[in-house]
């Protein structure tokens, strides 16, 4: 902590732009993308001293409103990335993609409640009361529970080992 004390206590911009080229480095070795951030900041401050003598403690000022801007301009060019669609948005949630396909009643659904086989697979389904070997179509998916109805046309079943829809 000392040594980084003694880079950005100076006037000039040479300590600043030794702590840029620092955390550069660190963010290199470190794992994720955060560091470089700051080390931008750090440089800005750098070049801002060479432009402009600041006395201290401005330059500890700048450089932390230089690292909050530097976040946001991160935030705004790379994160948003979450915001992109998927082609395969249900990929990781197999009871969602089960919406809208139907499929044969192995239990009759007595008193709201029956089951379904989806491949080797066993779900508990709910919806009106209905015989065994019924075909039936997912509406809703809630967790492990399915909300089924009765299929009007005939059957849909997924291919083997392809649950999309």
């Amino acid at each position: 902590m000392e040594i980084v004390t003694a880079l950005v206590s100076g006037e000039n911009g040479w300590g600043w732009l030794i702590l840029a080229a620092i955390l550069f480095a660190l963010d290199i070795n470190a794992p994720g993308f955060f560091l470089v951030w700051f080390a931008l900041a750090a440089a800005a401050v750098g070049a801002l001293l060479f432009a402009v003598p600041i006395p201290n403690p401005w330059p500890m000022v700048a450089f932390s409103a230089a690292s909050v801007l530097s976040l946001f301009l991160g935030r705004a060019l790379w994160g948003s990335h979450r915001e992109r669609k998927s082609d395969r948005p249900f990929l990781n949630q197999r009871s969602r993609q089960l919406i809208g396909q139907t499929f044969v009643l192995t239990d009759p659904i007595e008193g709201g409640r029956g089951r379904i086989k989806v491949g080797d697979t066993v779900w508990s389904v709910n919806g009106p009361d209905m015989p065994a070997g019924e075909m039936v179509r997912v509406n809703k998916a809630e967790g492990m529970l399915l909300t089924v109805e009765a299929a009007e046309n005939g059957p849909s079943l997924p291919k083997a080992g392809s649950f999309a829809s």
